[in-house]
């Protein structure tokens, strides 16, 4: 009896030291799936690295100093200068903003770079804002003409000096449609001949009016007031003194110094040798009950010293000689027939 109970004691302190060794050994986990039970292992992360410190009151993302000492001294604009935007208002006399107006901004750009151009549109209540405006750039403003409004600019502005663009108004024109015929000093058509119309009036864009074969042109649309009326060719004609009214039917009959006579003639000098490369000049000036009429020629004398010019009008005309180490010879022309020639002899300057 007294040996059992030792067994029994014997084996209560083994299972003990079992229990013990179990106790002091880290399993693995059983997997969920099959234990039927959902458990969620706790997660340990590793702390956060320290940010790097940084100056006083400087923003963690602005840019670093660059060490490369050559960048100081190029001339390209600041980058953080660029994108400015300029705010504007564009209306009438009355202070209407005006909607729909097309504002242009146009710079030279950098270092001899390509113009840069920008633009903007306003709106309804005529507002405007052009981005992309470089301090110390200068720009030139340009609203061209639109709808019954005359055009407008400002040669030079800059994002410093942009006071102008605040308050834009815009000079109302009253538009009128003319037409008419172009002839010459005999009242004979001039077909196919083309000048150019500018108001002296209001800014408004040169427009070109072209007469057909019967020499019948039309304009549309130009600006009541004064006109000028010329032409763009070596060959120069100009009218003056035209005014538009404003709601008025207007038919113009313009007169210019065409015609049928033929002027030719010899420059030489005192001793009669020819003289080459001459300039020689012809002006006429006439008036009518609306307007005057002015045209300018210009040629050359050929290697034998010969001029002619053709298609004149037969009024009386200046005749002007132009010779280098030569005196210059200025002298009234009158027409005596439908070709007349002249024989000029300079004097050497003295």
């Amino acid at each position: 009896m007294q040996s059992f109970r030792t067994g029994v004691m014997i084996g209560a302190v083994a299972a003990s030291a079992l229990a013990l060794l179990l106790l002091a050994r880290s399993p693995e986990p059983v997997p969920a799936e099959e234990t039927g039970i959902t458990a969620t292992a706790p997660q340990f992360k590793a702390p956060a690295p320290s940010p790097e410190p940084r100056p006083e009151n400087k923003p963690a993302n602005a840019p670093q100093p660059v060490s490369d000492s050559s960048s100081a001294d190029t001339d390209e604009p600041d980058a953080d200068a660029a994108g400015i935007s300029l705010r504007g208002w564009v209306g009438n006399a009355t202070g209407t903003g005006l909607e729909g107006i097309e504002i242009e901004a146009e710079s030279r750009g950098f270092d001899g770079e390509d113009s840069v151009r920008l633009s903007a549109t306003s709106n309804n209540s005529g507002e405007f804002e052009l981005l992309n405006i470089v301090p110390g750039q200068p720009y030139k403003l340009e609203i061209k003409p639109q709808a019954s409004y005359a055009a407008y600019s400002v040669d030079s502005f800059t994002a410093e000096t942009a006071d102008a663009l605040k308050k834009i108004v815009l000079q109302r024109v009253d538009l009128v449609d003319v037409e008419g015929m172009i002839v010459d000093t005999n009242l004979a058509p001039v077909g196919d001949f083309e000048l150019s119309v500018r108001s002296l009036a209001v800014e408004f864009p040169d427009r070109v009016i072209r007469s057909d074969s019967t020499g019948y042109f039309k304009l549309s649309a130009f600006p009541a007031g004064e006109i000028r009326i010329a032409t763009n060719a070596s060959d120069y004609y100009r009218i003056k003194g035209l005014e538009l009214q404003p709601d008025k039917y207007h038919n113009l009959t313009l007169m210019i110094d065409r015609g049928n006579y033929h002027l030719s003639g010899w420059v030489g000098d005192d001793n009669g040798a020819p003289l080459a490369q001459v300039q020689v000049t012809l002006k006429s000036a006439f008036a009518t009950d609306g307007y005057h009429s002015y045209s300018y020629r210009s040629t050359i004398t050929d290697d034998n010293g010969a001029f002619e010019f053709d298609q004149l009008g037969g009024q009386p005309m200046t005749l002007g000689i132009y010779a280098r180490g030569f005196e210059s010879l200025i002298q009234r022309h009158q027409f005596e027939s439908f070709s007349d020639r002249v024989e000029i002899r300079l004097q050497p300057q003295e």
